[in-house]
């Protein structure tokens, strides 16, 4: 293969590389899309006839032909121009309909997709980024499949049909009139890079920009509590500036398409005024031909402003499509079994219950996202029978989090070494292992929704009087039912954003009241009852045992209160299980971790009660 046939080879795999995420959902709505070009193609066909009808209009009136004459023309050029506004409405619901269509398939698969996608994806991208991607981005593709298709398919129909219209009435003419148009492709060539570069580097600010934004107004408390609003306003605005930096550039560029075409198309202007009007007293052409041919040169001058700005929004929808290609091409680490297996006697059904059993064997584990392949798990061995409840304790990193988000495959263990009911987790078709395990998280998240909402947002399909009173229950169990009641609107009280409007403890349990409301056979608590008070604590941790659908739990705290009713504790440091038993046999081993944290938070409280008991006879006394 010789080397021009080797480069032309490379250049076409790379154009198919990156117009194949447009040519996906262009392809999936095509034949509204043939519609509406063969509508479109009638248009422009039609589009030659009036300045024919118009130079035989002008020779008839030099020719001093019958009057009936004219009003033939007049109805053939209102017959016309009704064809045509038939056509033009045709290519609009086409088209554009197949634009919006294909924009909504994208926006939908690329919502399912970041769905799919595990939590090392998100450890490793912003929110706000994606929110970018999931909106401009996303209207940028569209805005090519429907306008800028249009646009760019109207300008080629255009050059490919007046061209030779012109060319019939006067070759001469002709040549003079599109004599720059060679021009053209060699000016969009040099100016669509720049675009594509330019729209790029738009895009990636606004990303910043929104990331930004988003982190900012979740954390809007957190900035007014250190009162940073000019500090993070400051930061915003040059974001902002160069956003409209970046902008500008590329304005530059692409307001430069239309006045370039404009004075390209002057020249054709030019020729025919300085040429035809000498053909014209010449004989060489008669005045009916030189009218259409001006109207010929005035509709050449729309498909070079069109190609231009075909050109800017296919640079702007490639630009997009790689940002969103990037996205598309991530793969999900947590594994989905080609062979699912499940518990003997497990038969799956929305109320199927397994029975909790969890073995952890040699397992080492790091987290996805983490570079340095650094072990926040070491060889971890441990088993949990049905109903039993296990506590994890140790200082923070010390791998308590990271054990119990293997259980439900929020990150992925190693094969073979994470077990439910003797079948390894990533055996377990996912959604059926996830239904099994009630998850309450140390970072609490609550939807903008009622509080009956979500409590029961596991509740998929149940009926509603029975779901209203597993709802009411699981708000009792997690000691939270009285608070919502005393909300202005009960149940159906709105929260604000992530739970605004509840206290963190009251977030906390009913975050917690939701995970008990499927009644789940595995509940995992990762430190999630740091937020409410130790009498509370401890009647949800009494009601969670007093359960008749009783769990096996898995807990970590950094509270001893919390664990020492469990039935076995593992103590975790540095990613090892360095003790483990009960809470009475490791208080015993004073020179234990687990004996010096329960030593530690026993003279705080001593100290705290001492204080509080100080505090009291001051104020007898009326000290100040």
């Amino acid at each position: 293969m010789s080397s021009a046939a080797s480069t032309a080879s490379s250049s076409f795999s790379s154009l198919k590389e990156r117009t194949s995420l447009l040519r996906t959902y262009l392809y999936r709505y095509r034949k509204l899309v043939f519609f509406g070009l063969c509508s479109l193609v009638l248009v422009d066909l039609l589009e030659i006839l009036p300045p024919l009808l118009l130079k035989s209009a002008v020779d008839s009136v030099m020719a001093s032909e019958p009057y009936a004459k004219l009003i033939r023309f007049a109805l053939s050029y209102f017959f016309i121009m009704f064809l045509q506004g038939f056509c033009r409405w045709g290519w609009r619901i086409f088209l554009i309909r197949s634009s919006m269509l294909a924009g909504r398939d994208l926006r939908g698969d690329f919502a399912e997709k970041l769905f799919g996608l595990p939590a090392s994806f998100y450890d490793k991208n912003r929110v706000g980024e994606l929110m970018s991607l999931a909106n401009s981005d996303v209207e940028s593709v569209r805005q090519f499949l429907g306008p800028g298709l249009l646009t760019f398919a109207d300008s080629l129909f255009y050059m490919a049909t007046v061209p030779v219209a012109m060319y019939l009435l006067s070759p001469r003419l002709a040549f003079i009139a599109l004599l720059p148009i060679p021009l053209i492709p060699f000016l969009v060539w040099k100016l669509e890079g720049a675009i594509h570069d330019r729209y790029k580097a738009s895009q990636d600010q606004f990303s910043e920009l929104s990331a930004m934004a988003q982190e900012n107004l979740n954390g809007i408390r957190i900035v007014k509590a250190y009162a940073r609003e000019q500090t993070q306003y400051t930061r915003f605005r040059k974001l902002g500036e160069e956003y409209i930096r970046r902008n500008l550039r590329l304005s530059r560029v692409q307001s430069s398409f239309g006045p370039l075409m404009d004075f390209f198309a002057s020249f054709g202007i030019v020729g025919l005024i300085w040429f035809g009007g000498r053909y014209v007293g010449a004989g060489v052409v008669t005045l009916g031909t030189f009218v259409a041919f001006q109207r010929y040169i005035q509709k050449m001058i729309w498909p070079m402003v069109a190609l231009g700005f075909a050109a800017s929004s296919y640079q702007r929808a490639l630009a997009s499509s790689a940002r969103l290609k990037n996205v598309f091409r991530q793969n999900s680490n947590i594994s989905v079994a080609s062979d699912p297996v499940l518990p003997a006697g497990f038969v799956p059904s929305p109320r199927a219950r397994t029975a909790g059993r969890i073995e952890i064997r040699n397992l080492s584990f790091s987290f996805p996202a983490d570079e340095t392949n650094r072990l926040v798990l070491k060889n971890v061995s441990l088993t949990v029978e049905p109903g039993m409840r296990a506590a994890f304790v140790g200082r923070i990193g010390s791998g308590k989090s990271a054990l119990l988000s293997l259980i439900p495959r929020i990150y992925p263990a190693p094969a073979g070494t994470v077990f439910v009911d003797g079948v390894p987790v990533e055996a377990w078709p996912i959604d059926i292992l996830r239904s099994q395990i009630g998850f309450v998280s140390q970072e609490v998240f609550l939807f903008s929704e009622s509080v009956y909402e979500n409590i029961g947002f596991a509740l998929h399909g149940w009926d509603p009087k029975e779901k209203e009173s597993v709802i009411h229950a699981a708000a009792f169990s997690a000691s939270v039912a009285n608070e919502i009641r005393g909300l202005p609107r009960g149940f159906t009280t709105l929260l604000g954003e992530r739970g605004v409007n509840l206290s963190g403890g009251q977030k906390q349990r009913v975050s917690l009241a939701r995970a008990l409301a499927a009644a789940p056979p595995i509940l995992i608590l990762d430190d999630a009852l740091s937020a409410v008070d130790v009498k509370t604590e401890e009647g949800i941790l009494r009601g969670l045992r007093e359960r008749a659908s009783r769990n096996t739990e898995l807990v970590a705290a950094h509270r001893i209160s919390t664990v020492k009713e469990a039935d076995r504790i593992f103590v975790f440091e540095q990613g090892e299980i360095v003790e483990a038993g009960t809470h009475s046999e490791l208080i015993l081993k004073k020179s234990g971790i687990y004996s010096q944290f329960h030593e530690e938070q026993r003279l705080k409280e001593d100290l705290e009660s001492y204080m509080d008991a100080l505090d009291q006879k001051l104020e007898v006394r009326g000290a100040p």
